[in-house]
């Protein structure tokens, strides 16, 4: 995996950052090629404009320039040049997100939510990537938390309710009807929030997936516990019957069949969706 000598400074430059908006990315639209997705299309014309939380290193965060960068980034500027569009990142908390892409604020959100069918009745989403939930912990491990069933009793940080809060809660509801101690869940306004609490002694751990955990740890002050709990895909996502989602899905499968998704996904060591790279409005074929 990718590894960074700003990691440390990451969790700080990122919380302040989140929020604010990019400009359109250095690289402009290829000069060469004729966009599919007009003005009437695209928030802005010209431009392929996606709501990320650079708050994920190193999938996507701010680094010590001020740049919102990362694997989920580097995906989003070749989407926008395969389309003939400019890349415009819009650094926002996941919660604003989803208002924000069916208000037509954005174009799509590129920031590796989850698939879920309930997420899908409310936008269309096009899966990729496959991740699982996992466990952050402060180095040494003081709780010595290693399994699942360690998490009784303890309190996790997660971002803003999602996937991670899901997961973990229904986890809890497990441990009480088993008689164990409940699992709390904090939930912050954003993942360096989250982390900055574990740092101050605040949480037993913080849950996001594993990409995340594994690239803190290689800080050495914190490291993953627990991991590969509820795997399932991640989408980038659009409003419904937005114009953009099929044309993003035909580049992505491009990507995966010229090589370049897989390359890409090596270098992050990251797992793709092996299913169909599609616009889907439902729960995804077994």
């Amino acid at each position: 995996m990718r590894k960074t000598t700003v990691i440390a400074a990451t969790l700080l430059v990122a919380a302040a950052a989140a929020g604010c908006s990019s400009s359109p990315d250095e690289s402009p639209a290829p000069a060469d090629c004729t966009p599919t997705l007009g003005a009437a299309d695209l928030a802005e014309e010209g431009v392929l404009t996606m709501a990320t939380n650079a708050t994920l290193p190193p999938m996507q965060y701010v680094d010590a320039n001020g740049d919102v960068i990362g694997m989920r980034v580097d995906l989003g500027k070749e989407v926008a040049k395969r389309l003939c569009l400019t890349p415009k990142f819009v650094n926002i908390e996941f919660d604003a997100q989803i208002p924000g892409v069916q208000s037509g604020r954005w174009d799509m959100i590129d920031t590796g939510m989850f698939y879920t069918p309930a997420r899908a009745e409310t936008i269309d989403l096009v899966p990729y990537e496959v991740q699982a939930v996992s466990i952050s912990v402060p180095s040494g491990n003081p709780e010595s938390i290693s399994t699942v069933d360690d998490l009784a009793g303890k309190t996790i940080g997660v971002e803003a309710p999602g996937y991670e809060f899901d997961t973990l809660t229904a986890l809890s509801e497990q441990f009480v009807a088993e008689g164990r101690p409940a699992l709390t869940v904090q939930t912050f306004k954003t993942n360096a929030d989250a982390y900055q609490a574990l740092s101050a002694g605040q949480l037993d751990g913080t849950s996001i997936v594993e990409s995340v955990t594994s690239f803190y740890q290689s800080d050495g002050r914190f490291e993953t516990a627990v991991g590969g709990i509820n795997e399932a895909p991640l989408a980038m996502g659009f409003a419904k019957d937005s114009k953009v989602a099929p044309e993003v899905a035909r580049v992505l499968d491009e990507m995966r069949t010229d090589g370049y998704l897989p390359d890409l996904f090596a270098e992050y060591d990251v797992t793709g969706y092996d299913g169909a790279i599609e616009v889907s409005t439902g729960p995804l074929d077994s």
